[in-house]
């Protein structure tokens, strides 16, 4: 995996593609969202709405105003910031039809993630609502005319049932969100909370492996190789493997972290309570569940 991209770089490789920090507020390196700079400006995943006037300022330097705010899925920290910049810049939201009201009125998604994420939910911030008519629904392998580009819009169910990836077709850069999972310092570790689908998840990677893909934009954090995408298939199986004969969560999280060096990683990086071991407690409680049926 790359090295994490500084804010809002402009890749060298792929000259149109800019990263925004949009939770440098808080941890730095650890919520992406991606700036599109074609005829038809986009904004993939804006992150939390805490993170919103970050992202303003950098879209104001970088002199973009956003047509479209193409979300993955509806999550606080992909899709948290989506109402408010909508309404900033006059801008389309892009989504999923199972999202999609979630978007027009987020207080059930609000509830249900304070009931899962608990003070996290308080850090990434309370979405704002939507008129109705400034959302798109998708429709699997959709294409979104960007002018020099186009991005195609598929759906990945596994993650989340709503969930959907993006792939700018002519420079060949997936952008899969939690699809892939959460990159640090040449580690992956898989997003799979509850209530994770690991056949979908695994149909979904197999679909994105066959895309002709050179380069992979995580949310969770920067650009990585089209490797990655093998790499979370395998270490989703390994981990499903592992959950079938643990009687716990604990005891899933103890051998994961004996066994997994991505997971000795990540503790060896981050503090407890940051957010990204706050996200890895979750997909093992995912995987665990799943394995359970529970």
């Amino acid at each position: 995996m790359r090295e994490p991209l500084k804010q809002a770089e402009v890749l060298k490789k792929l000259g149109k593609i800019c990263v925004i920090d949009a939770f440098k507020h808080r941890e730095p390196h650890v919520i992406a969202c991606y700036v599109l700079q074609y005829e038809k400006p986009v904004l993939i995943d804006p992150g939390p709405q805490s993170g919103v006037h970050d992202v303003v300022e950098e879209l104001k330097r970088l002199k973009v105003e956003p047509e479209v705010i193409a979300l993955t899925h509806v999550h606080l920290d992909h899709a948290g910031g989506a109402a408010t910049l909508a309404k900033y810049f006059s801008a389309k939201v892009v989504v999923h039809p199972r999202g999609a009201k979630h978007v027009v009125n987020p207080t059930r998604l609000w509830e249900a993630s304070r009931g899962v994420l608990r003070e996290l939910a308080d850090v990434f911030g309370k979405p704002d609502s939507l008129e109705e008519d400034r959302v798109m629904i998708t429709e699997d392998c959709q294409e979104l005319d960007l002018g020099e580009d186009e991005l195609v819009v598929l759906h990945a169910p596994g993650h989340a049932p709503h969930m959907q990836v993006y792939y700018l077709k002519d420079a060949k850069v997936l952008f899969p969100a939690d699809a892939v999972g959460i990159g640090f310092d040449g580690h992956l570790i898989p997003s799979t909370p509850p209530p994770f689908d690991y056949d979908k998840a695994l149909r979904t990677l197999e679909r994105l492996r066959k895309l002709k893909a050179e380069s992979v934009a995580l949310t969770h954090f920067g650009l990585t190789d089209k490797e990655a995408i093998e790499r979370a298939k395998d270490k989703i199986k390994e981990w499903y493997e592992i959950a079938a004969s643990c009687r716990d969560v604990d005891e899933l999280i103890e051998r994961l972290l004996r066994s997994d060096e991505d997971v000795n990683a990540l503790y060896k990086r981050y503090p407890e309570g940051s957010v990204l071991i706050n996200f890895f407690r979750a997909s093992v409680q995912g995987i665990f569940k799943c394995v359970k049926g529970v």
